[in-house]
Formats: structure tokens, sequence, C-alpha cells
């Protein structure tokens, strides 16, 4: 047998054009499995879904393009649309739930993110269409199922109301510990957002009303208040579902409180929510006077006149805004002036017979307005000389025992003062 030995150079030649009639053969299978996706594409393009469907059942059957995420996506908008038509139904009952897991399919292969975000509109549309499907069951009380319709969106693109629905599945299924699993993660979501100063669209304020009322029952009034406080930072303070909690549970925390600051800061939070409710103003005022007096009695006068100070500019104040008018026929100590509250403390103490702290407050008034000015200090000839104004007001205004309970104040300050020993003599005659 003859062997023939053929020249190198062509043999070279001979790997060459087995080499690139490979390439072509691959190049040729490649573009036929590109033109599929292309066809789809083109199809969903024109609206043509019936094709576009049928373009992608072929791809998902080809070894390699099976592998491209791309299909998964064109599928899943065929069918979506797809799933408005009854011949489709008839053939496949659960349309959306099947373009749903089309889509984590692609996900799932699109390793090197290719096509990450191309796709967000059509998921946000299909999120909406299969959280209308969960609502459906949630309606007839078949929370079991709508919990997992809710999930499946939520895996689709983090969809905050079908988080939040999936919790309050499990609060109406009486399911509090997964409720309440869901609904502290959903707040923190929101808190964390808002503290990065995220824009929080469309956010939901049952889960904090949720949250706080089961810590209320508990009576734990911080934990409750915190949830509060985290909901008004992100819906505002005029919130009425808040601020009426805030009302509810501020009622409730100084029902079997003592009398206490604490007690005045839960009152003095539930006003600022609530300004013109008369419960809190009639407990803010009895609250405040009794802590005054008890200063009094006790010989704390530099607490007590911090107060009295607190007290009075903050009922001058809200005694000059506009929106708070009609809250002067409740509130008698809403005044125009600080000092002009003052007197008023010192009538409600006389009328109250605590003495001792109405001659107390008597004094500070006294003080407070024996020069026309803050700025300027009183002497001891411009105090009496108020003293003396004041009595003789009184006297004419006033009942006796009022009269007597300020003269009696001013002679001890100043017992060697003649001009109120002269006046003691002429109110004796009277």
């Amino acid at each position: 047998m003859k062997i023939v030995f053929f020249p190198l150079c062509l043999k070279i030649k001979m790997q060459k054009i087995l080499i690139l009639f490979a390439l072509l053969l691959v190049s040729g299978i490649a573009g036929a499995q590109h033109i599929l996706l292309e066809r789809a594409e083109e199809a969903i393009i024109d609206s043509f879904y019936e094709r576009a469907y049928k373009l992608t059942t072929d791809a998902m059957e080809d070894e390699i393009v099976k592998k491209d995420p791309l299909t998964y996506y064109l599928r899943a908008i065929s069918i979506y649309h797809l799933s408005k038509e009854p011949f489709f139904i008839k053939k496949n009952p659960e349309p959306i739930k099947d373009a749903c897991k089309m889509v984590i399919k692609g996900r799932d292969k699109d390793k090197d993110k290719r096509y990450e975000g191309r796709f967000d509109e059509f998921i946000a549309d299909l999120v909406i269409a299969n959280n209308l499907l969960a609502e459906e069951e949630y309606k007839v009380n078949r929370y079991s199922k709508a919990i997992k319709i809710y999930t499946l969106s939520h895996s689709l693109n983090g969809d905050t109301m079908a988080f939040f629905m999936i919790g309050k599945s499990y609060q109406m299924s009486a399911d509090t510990p997964n409720a309440l699993h869901y609904y502290k993660r959903l707040v923190n979501m929101y808190n964390e957002d808002n503290k990065s100063g995220k824009i929080i669209e469309n956010p939901i304020v049952d889960p904090f009303l949720f949250l706080t009322d089961y810590q209320w029952v508990k009576k734990n009034y911080d934990s409750a208040n915190y949830y509060l406080d985290v909901a008004r930072s992100i819906f505002g303070e005029a919130n009425t579902k808040i601020n009426f909690y805030q009302y509810l549970i501020a009622k409730d925390q100084i029902t079997n409180q003592p009398p206490s600051s604490l007690m005045m800061d839960v009152i003095k939070k539930a006003l600022v929510y609530s300004p013109s409710d008369t419960f809190f103003i009639k407990k803010e005022n009895a609250l405040a006077l009794y802590l005054i007096r008890n200063a009094i009695d006790a010989g704390g006068f530099k607490d007590a006149d911090s107060m009295i100070f607190r007290f009075a500019r903050a009922k001058a104040i809200k005694s000059n805004d506009p929106a708070l008018q009609s809250l002067k026929d409740i509130d008698i100590f809403l005044q125009p002036y600080s000092e002009n509250v003052m007197w008023k403390m010192c009538d409600y103490y006389y009328v109250n017979t605590h003495d001792k702290a109405s001659a107390y407050l008597a004094k500070i008034y006294i003080l407070r307005t024996a020069t026309p000015n803050d700025t300027i200090i009183p002497t001891q000839k411009d105090i009496i000389a108020r003293w003396i104004k004041i009595v003789d007001f009184a006297a004419e205004n006033e009942t006796s025992g009022f009269v007597a309970l300020l003269l009696n104040q001013a002679l001890t300050d100043y017992p060697k003062a003649k001009e109120l020993l002269e006046l003691k003599k002429k109110l004796l005659v009277k």
C-alpha cells in the first residue's frame, strides 16, 4: 500500500478551511438562535403577542437559546398580554402567575445583569396585576392564598404595598407574630429611607398604628409613643389618625400616674397635636398649679419660679395665637401677657384656699410689674408703690379677705414701710 504524504503547506491550508467552516457553522446556528429572540421582540412591539409566545416556546426548546435571560422576559411579556384573552386563559388558567415565574427565571439566569432595569416598567405593571389577584383572595378571607400571591409580587420588585398586605393578611387571620414581623420590617424600611433623605412614595400609616396599639395594650407606653414619633416624622404632624392615637394613649397613660413632671410631659405632648382639647387643657392647668403649689409649700422657690414663668409664658403665647382664640372661654389662664397670667394664678390659689401660694404669686406679680419693663431692676420704693396701687385696686374690686392677704404679704416683706402702714390704717377705718 502506497502512503501519500501531503505537503506541510497543504495540511495547514486544510486546517484553516476546517476551522473557518466550523466558525461559519457556529455563527449560523447562533444567528438562527438570535433571530428567534429578535422576531419575538419585534412581534411584541407590533402587539402580536401570540406569535411572540410561540417564538419564545421555540426558544425555550433550544438548548442554547433557553439559556438566554431575554427568552424568559419576552415570554413573560407575551403571557401578560395574552392573559386578557379567553382562548389563552382556557389553556393557561394562571397566566399572571406564569408571567411572574418567567420574570424570576429570567432574572436568575441574568448573572451578568445585562437586562437589569430594562424591564422595570413592565414588571411594575405585572406586579399591579398580580396584586389585584391577591386582593380578590384577601376580600373573600382566603388569607393564606393572598399571602402567597403578595409574596410573589414582592419578590419581583420589592413592592411595599404587597409587603404591607402580607402583614395585613396575617393580621386578619389572627396570626399576630407574623403580622408584627412584617409590620416591624416595613416600619424599619420607612424609617431608614426617611433618615437617609429618600423620598417614600405612598407610605402606609396602618403598620405604625398596629404596632402602637400592640404596645399600648401591653402598657408599654414608651414603645407605643416611639412608633407614633416615627410615623409623625414620615406623615407630618397633621395626620388625624396618629394624633388621635396620641390623644388616647396620653389619656390612658395619665389615668393611674401620680402627679409629676413626667405626667406633664405626656400632657404637653398631647396638646402639641391636639391644642384645642378641653380634657388636656384642664389637666395641664390643674397639674401645673398643683406642682407649683407643692414647690412653694416645700420651700422650693427656685423650682416654683421656673415653673411659674414657663406656665405664664406658654399661656401668653397661646393667647396671642389667632387659631386658639376660642379657647379663652375654656382656659381662664389664656391672657395677653405673662404678668396677667400670674395675677390669674394668684386669684385661683386664693379662691381654692391655698393662701401661701396665692401670696407668693402676688409677690412675683408685684416684682414683675413694679417697673415699665424687665430691663429695669425695681427699687424698694418702686415695689412698695406697686403694692399700694394693687392693694388699692383690690380694695375696690375684690373681697376683703383677698385684700387682707395682699396687704399682709406686702407688710411681711416691708414691715417698716410707712406708706404700707398708713394704707393699712386707712383700710381698717373703711
